[in-house]
């Protein structure tokens, strides 16, 4: 038997070596370290709490301290919010030596592992403060897999006649892209020369969008590119463009900054034409506002900086801002080849020449952006270039010039203009001017360039006395030089020599100089109007028209006018109310009297899946009566979908089977799930955040929901399932006792067999159990550590957490 000495004499052999051992390996340590730090080139690596100026800026910085230098890496100072010259030496470590910085002082508290800098403004970086009060959306954009088919149906019957039209527009959507198509019918009579029944074939294009690149690709049917100085024309072809409605959060136009600098902690508060669109605390030093969010046209920006005692100074900045502009690095491009589109709406598969377009333009500066578009076609090329610039934040000019040539023949087109909006005064002027000679893509198709357009505008905001405009458009067209070919069925027209193959007729001179003018005002909810105006190209031609429209509700009111035109007088009563929300009834009715008298009455009802219309006119003792309706059907997540028509994106709300449960965008009630748990919500916003809920009141008890609220980002034209997975959960309260029939202790466990899941028992022997079968064993372990087992069958009752016992738990099982 070993002796108690004997125990502690091996206990004290023991713990020496521990000790001897222990501190070996810190001597290791401490040496290893040494010799890191000596191939790292010598010093110690700091963590420094960082105070300039006397204020904390509550960051912590990384430095290097070796024989009394302290140095850090450039990008490390950066981020502590100083500037470091390019002209400072970075050494072989990748560090600069603080000491190098210019007006750059600094001292380090060992005891606080605090670094204390004083150092210039000018060495400080600015603080960025920004307005945006979320960040754009980062969640990705999301397609389903679907298709909708938008109608708008219209039957009408006059003097015995019926006739019958219709505009469909069916689009396939997808994660790759989408592809549309859109048709018009007719029945019973269309445009003249298309005969009785006819089907014409719209736009057809297939288009892929890429929010990374903002870029759009179109195979198919599309319209070029255009410049306020360029004429677009449809093509069907490829083309290429960029696409900025992707991003909404991104303001493409240039927007003021605001700059300045504290000397003590502040307050800044940034107001844009009188209203306040940032107020934050700023810490000693520079700081920067880089973008303040306004509207186009011009105004002020007003900062004002508050210190602690109180003292404010206030700068007061004017801007001009335009979308005209681009953003300085800022681009878009619109590039385009294939065949030139001919009687778009008249014709399905009238297609000219090959034909070619390029649009670019870009942000120079913050006051320039330049403009470049070149086209062509057989027989004719156009190019040219131009100009926006901001005129001392007062307006924008517009100058550009372009040259063609064509058959030998070379023209020319030059363009300025100038505008200004204001929240007061409001003014604008163009001109486009072009020879005779100056060819582009439609002039080669039967549509002369105007050699003269000019327009003028001028408005004024009287405030309470309402508002003034006038404006003047003049526009001087010669006769089309070529003939423009309508197709026409056999035997509706012949050509010289008896073939019935085409019309064929000139489009006309056009000159028209007309001087315009208006003038509204509201008292109270009631508006008045007055409007005017005189065509110099045609004398006679003048006119002049005043009216009063009075609401009578949210959705609903009356008006009255009274006009005179070319020697005709007439006047008007009109009422109506607009059908705004599922379930709304709205109605039109109105009468005209003066050379033509007309009477027509129109009721409206807007359903879960349309707009079902019916009227009836009557213009000098004849009546047209006519219905209309107009809706979407979409099949989407196995089902089949009738709504009003869809403009935008949509989305089909899956809550798997389960009925009658609310649904809200942006928290408003958009209606209840169908009894296969789906729902069509229309009017999404695409390619932003939309937030998509459902209400966890409509949610059985017996049922779990492992969240309630989705975002989601659908591209434009699409649809986007969003599933809510509500799982009914089978549960059941179980009351457990013991043999002798008391309920089982607090504390126990209780196990079911199937699942391997564990749930405490409760008071009065009660635990609930969820995912429960027709028969079920549940192993049972008590706080003592003693087990039993309770064997039970299971009826799930809907709507309802049945509650099942007493349950004996054997300790031999059943």
């Amino acid at each position: 038997m070993t002796s108690r000495s004997g125990l502690l004499a091996v206990h004290d052999q023991s713990r020496s070596f521990a000790i001897r051992f222990a501190a070996a390996i810190v001597v290791a340590l401490i040496l290893m370290g040494a010799a890191q730090r000596a191939i790292a080139g010598g010093g110690e690596t700091l963590l420094l709490s960082v105070v300039v100026n006397g204020y904390h800026t509550g960051k912590i910085g990384e430095f290097r301290l070796n024989k009394g230098t302290l140095r850090a890496r450039p990008q490390e100072l950066h981020d502590l919010g100083f500037k470091v010259p390019k002209s400072i030496p970075v050494g072989t470590d990748g560090r600069v030596a603080l000491s190098e910085l210019p007006d750059f002082a600094w001292h380090i508290d060992q005891a606080t592992q605090t670094l204390y800098v004083t150092v210039g403004s000018k060495r400080l970086l600015p603080q960025l403060l920004h307005t945006e009060t979320s960040p754009a959306s980062e969640l990705p954009v999301q397609s389903g897999l679907g298709a909708t088919l938008d109608y708008d149906v219209t039957g009408t019957s006059v003097a015995g006649q019926k006739l019958g039209a219709g505009q469909f527009n069916f689009r396939a959507f997808s994660p790759w892209g989408v592809a549309s198509s859109g048709l018009l019918a007719y029945v019973g009579g269309g445009p003249q020369g298309l005969g009785t029944n006819a089907v014409i074939r719209l736009n057809s294009t297939y288009t892929y969008s890429d929010p990374e690149t903002l870029r759009r690709y179109r195979v198919g049917d599309f319209i070029t590119g255009g410049l306020s100085w360029t004429r677009p024309v449809r093509l069907g072809g490829i083309q290429i463009s960029s696409d900025f409605s992707m991003r909404p959060d991104l303001i493409t136009f240039p927007l003021p900054g605001v700059s300045g600098t504290v000397a003590v902690p502040s307050t800044v508060n940034v107001l844009v034409n009188g209203m306040q669109v940032l107020s934050s605390q700023v810490r000693p030093g520079p700081f920067e506002i880089p973008q303040v969010p306004m509207i186009t046209g011009a105004g002020t920006v007003v900062t004002t900086v508050t210190n602690a005692l109180g003292q404010q100074v206030t700068t007061t900045l004017p801007f001009y801002a335009s979308a005209n502009l681009l953003a300085p690095g800022l681009q878009t491009f619109s590039a385009g080849l294939g065949f030139v589109r001919l009687n778009w709406g008249f014709l399905s598969n009238d297609y000219g020449p090959l034909a070619g377009s390029i649009t670019f333009r870009r942000g120079l500066t913050d006051a320039l952006t330049v403009e470049a578009h070149a086209e062509g076609t057989r027989g004719v090329a156009m190019a040219g270039g131009g100009i926006v610039v901001n005129i001392d934040n007062r307006g924008v000019l517009n100058l550009s010039a372009a040259g063609s040539t064509s058959q030998g023949h070379t023209g020319a087109q030059f363009s300025v203009g100038v505008q200004r909006i204001g929240r007061v005064f409001s003014a604008g002027a163009s001109a486009i001017f072009a020879d005779p000679d100056f060819r582009d893509i439609a002039a080669m198709n039967g549509d002369p360039v105007p050699t003269r357009q000019i327009s003028a505008n001028v408005g004024l905001s009287l405030g309470r006395f309402g508002s003034f405009g006038i404006s003047y458009a003049g526009i001087d067209r010669n006769a089309a030089s070529m003939p423009i070919p309508v197709y026409a069925p056999p035997g509706t027209v012949v050509t010289e020599g008896g073939a019935p193959v085409s019309v064929y007729y000139f489009l006309p001179a056009e000159h028209a100089h007309i001087l315009s003018a208006s003038y509204s005002l509201q008292i109270g909810p009631v508006s008045f109007y007055a409007t005017g105006y005189h065509d110099f190209a045609n004398s006679g031609d003048s006119g002049v028209q005043m009216g009063v429209t009075i609401p009578l509700g949210s959705r609903s009111s009356i008006g009255g006018s009274l006009a005179s035109s070319s020697g005709n007088d007439s006047a008007q009563v009109q009422l109506m109310q607009s059908p705004v929300t599922i379930g709304d009834w709205g109605y039109q009715a109105y009468a005209t009297t003066g050379r033509t008298s007309q009477e027509f009455g129109q009721l409206q009802y807007k359903s879960p899946w349309g707009l079902v219309s019916a009227g009836a006119s009557r213009i000098d003792r004849q009546t047209l009566v006519q219905g209309e309706v107009r809706g979407a059907l979409s099949f989407m997540d196995g089902g089949l979908f009738a709504s009003n028509t869809i403009n935008n994106s949509f989305a089909i709300v899956d809550t798997d089977g389960f009925g009658n449960i609310r649904v809200l965008d942006e928290n408003r009630l958009v209606g209840r799930t169908d009894s296969a748990g789906q729902l069509l919500v229309p009017d999404l916003r695409s390619y932003q955040a939309n937030h998509i809920a459902i209400d966890p009141n409509d949610v059985p008890i017996n049922a779990t929901l492992p969240y309630a609220t989705r975002d989601v980002r659908p591209p434009d034209r699409s649809g986007v399932v969003v599933k809510f997975p509500i799982r009914a959960s089978y549960g059941a309260l179980l009351r457990l006792v013991d043999q002798s029939g008391k309920n089982l202790p607090v504390g126990s466990v209780a196990t079911l067999q199937k699942t391997g899941v564990s749930v405490p028992v409760g008071y009065d022997g009660e635990a609930y159990v969820v995912n429960l079968s027709p028969h079920n064993r549940l192993l049972v372990e008590r706080p003592d550590g003693q087990r039993c087992i309770v064997t039970f069958t299971y009826h799930p009752i809907a709507g309802t957490i049945p509650s099942i016992g007493p349950l004996t738990c054997r300790k031999d099982g059943p």
